[in-house]
């Protein structure tokens, strides 16, 4: 596909990640199979078995599996009755009853299964692929502003140990990469170049992310609007438009309230962080952690710093007791190691650039915010800020002036 050829990176560096993708799914089923023997626990064997419900549907009564393929099954009693009652995971005692993020997974595995007859290796290489095109898609947004960096921007998308792990697996996350990927390239597309293609892909991606992960959305709205407004008004410092666009988002908080009391910003931080704690109070973890308890904005307001503490610095290594935590911990000091480097080689950037650096920084913000406020678990914290972790070292390659490195480093030339 042609999607996949760029003038600075050759094509089979692309088919070669697919594949270290496709290998590393099959690793990934195997360690479910082996130390997570409760398939009804697993994250990837639960929702591939959910779905059977549904796919069986299609023999038995078509229009019903394609309105539930579709989400237009209006009838929830009639549907509930004769499906989602089988399933385990269609409703979740620890989730909020804003928007079920099961849904799309377990709709995806009754898709692919019109293909796979059942079996999981080939639901491995069709969420590999989705995983594929929505990395890719953020590498081509972001190399526009990285021009003589694209080596290094690849390595940042396609090979953080976290993202090529977790997203390589039958999970949310290569869902939310697709549909991230598509958004913000496309955002990025639609102001030099307005195309109905464009908008219907930006659609998509954001469609994808509120019934994947809302939160994400949710920390999309301030970048996204203040990019906008930069974009369109012209404004001489970027910096404005982010002001204008948290202001306009303030103001939503406290009207969106009056409207429907579910979108009550604030409320349902409070309602996430407590069926989070619940749940880890009733299925025990060795990765859990003590977090201040919310009950107001002003508590919200407060408790941010150790929030941010907890994302992006914890676990330290002396908190580590898995692999997976472990590996989060290299992460960090790869994050701290990288920063260190921006400092001592930064540069100064454009206008266009700095409206990227500040896109990224504030969407990072805001989503290591709210994942800190909410999530007691370490394990889950590291899955839940992989977007944001590519994000976050794209602002850092941003500022560093990787000729400098390499007039210094000269052995880098080849890598770099």
């Amino acid at each position: 596909m042609s999607f996949f050829r760029d003038s600075h990176i050759p094509q089979h560096w692309f088919i070669t990640i697919f594949g270290i993708k496709v290998i590393l799914s099959i690793l990934l089923t195997i360690i479910y199979t082996k130390y997570y023997t409760n398939r009804d626990t697993a994250d990837i064997f639960k929702y591939f078995d959910d779905s059977l419900v549904m796919f069986n549907a299609l023999k038995s009564n078509p229009i019903d599996y394609f309105k539930m393929l579709l989400g237009i099954d209006y009838d929830h009693s009639y549907f509930t009755a004769n499906y989602y009652q089988y399933m385990n995971h269609w409703t979740r005692p620890y989730s909020n009853n804003l928007i079920s993020d099961s849904h799309i997974i377990i709709r995806f595995n009754a898709f692919v299964r019109l293909f796979s007859f059942g079996n999981l290796q080939v639901h491995n290489v069709f969420i590999n692929f989705i995983s594929l095109i929505g990395l890719t898609a953020l590498f081509k947004a972001f190399k526009v502003v990285l021009q003589n960096k694209e080596k290094v921007l690849f390595y940042i998308v396609f090979l953080i140990p976290s993202v090529l792990f977790w997203g390589s697996g039958l999970l949310k996350e290569s869902i939310i990469f697709f549909g991230l990927g598509l958004l913000i390239q496309n955002l990025f597309k639609i102001i030099s170049d307005f195309k109905i293609s464009y908008l219907l892909l930006i659609i998509v991606g954001f469609t994808l992310i509120i019934y994947t992960k809302l939160y994400i959305i949710i920390a999309l709205l301030i970048p996204c609007l203040g990019y906008l407004i930069n974009r369109f008004l012209q404004l001489k410092k970027p910096i404005y438009g982010y002001i204008i666009a948290s202001i306009l988002f303030v103001m939503a908080i406290y009207v969106a309230p009056l409207i429907d009391a579910q979108l009550d910003f604030i409320s349902q931080i409070a309602k996430k962080q407590q069926t989070f704690s619940r749940f880890v109070a009733e299925v025990p973890t060795n990765s859990g952690i003590l977090i201040p308890e919310l009950t107001d904005g002003f508590s919200v307001l407060a408790t941010i710093p150790n929030a941010l503490l907890n994302t992006v610095i914890r676990p330290f290594l002396w908190e580590c007791n898995s692999l997976f935590v472990w590996l989060s911990a290299f992460e960090n000091l790869l994050i701290i190691t990288f920063s260190i480097i921006a400092v001592f080689f930064r540069k100064r950037i454009r206008a266009a650039q700095k409206n990227i650096l500040l896109f990224n920084l504030i969407f990072v913000f805001g989503l290591f915010s709210l994942i800190g406020l909410t999530t007691p678990v370490f394990g889950a914290i590291i899955r839940y800020k992989i977007p944001g972790l590519i994000l976050l070292l794209i602002s850092l390659l941003l500022l560093v002036d990787l000729e400098k490195i390499k007039t210094k480093h000269s052995f880098l030339n080849k890598i770099l």
